[in-house]
């Protein structure tokens, strides 16, 4: 019988001190993209923060932050770094399949996972994000698609991923700025190399 191993990335977020569990703990390059685009004052949400290497970064630049996550260790470490950089950010351990949109955002950052839940769970999640994002906002989206198989380290944990493409038809009301496809490999703890194959996008809403 199978069985859905314990997400690697939770012993990472347990790590004190650094960001290190992605990207070298930098913002993600469509984070960074996206930013330039927007004028402040502005409102943002990174949802699916995991450890908060993109919320920290959006802080930092004046935004008014939010920031979700179902780990609470990442939610933790969040925290504990924006108190150290005396960054005010609103984190909260929460699922995002139960989390309520209680404001509009002039930015939704969501990378790496949507593809973790149900299909029919994410087309929710997609639907509540585009209601809830102010007029002439931004999203910031990257998932990852069936394009290569589930690597065996994570096999169980990819529930939805996304067919090649089918992001990008969910932002065909919206102007798209951006839009990307590849396929990499990468390495986790315990030296298991794979590869991904993912889609990401930046569209602005009318």
């Amino acid at each position: 019988m199978s069985t859905v191993k314990k997400p690697y990335w939770e012993e990472s977020y347990k790590r004190p001190g650094k960001l290190d569990t992605y990207g070298g703990g930098k913002p993600s390059q469509q984070v960074v993209d996206v930013v330039a685009k927007i004028k402040l004052p502005a409102k943002a949400l990174d949802f699916g923060c995991g450890e908060g290497r993109n919320a920290l970064y959006l802080a930092g630049l004046g935004f008014e932050t939010s920031a979700v996550d179902i780990s609470e260790s990442g939610i933790h470490k969040l925290k504990t770094m924006a108190h150290e950089l005396h960054l005010n950010i609103d984190a909260a351990v929460c699922d995002m399949r139960k989390y309520t949109f209680k404001k509009q955002f002039d930015l939704i950052v969501c990378t790496g996972c949507l593809h973790l839940m149900t299909r029919k769970e994410w087309q929710k999640v997609l639907i509540d994000m585009k209601q809830y994002t102010s007029r002439g906002g931004f999203h910031a989206v990257g998932i990852f698609t069936n394009k290569v198989p589930e690597p065996e380290d994570q096999r169980g944990l990819m529930v939805g991923l996304f067919k090649e493409g089918e992001l990008f038809t969910y932002y065909q009301d919206w102007e798209i700025i951006e839009s990307q496809t590849r396929t990499f490999e990468d390495e986790h703890p315990g030296g298991i190399r794979h590869k991904h194959s993912a889609n990401s996008i930046i569209a602005r809403k009318p």
